[in-house]
């Protein structure tokens, strides 16, 4: 009986997520088409509006509209 407690336990805390990590809730909405674009323009003008890097551009704006936090005024949904 102890040996199933101390499994119960161990399995608990290997499945747990680190505190740093943003909640699972926050990765399920991609930020939108729109803003992606105009921040990948504004990482291409950065660079001097040299061409080539147009995916690394769209790439990095992507992650750092991502792990914004959300706002005030920004839509919520209402529970």
């Amino acid at each position: 009986m102890k040996s199933s407690i101390i499994e119960a336990a161990t399995t608990t805390s290997r499945t747990r997520r680190r505190s740093d990590e943003p909640p699972i809730a926050a990765l399920a909405v991609p930020p939108p088409t729109d803003a992606i674009a105009r921040r990948a323009y504004e990482l291409f003008l950065e660079r001097g509006s040299t061409h080539g890097d147009d995916l690394a551009d769209w790439l990095r704006a992507e992650q750092e509209l991502a792990i914004q936090p959300v706002t005030a005024g920004a839509p919520t949904i209402e529970s």
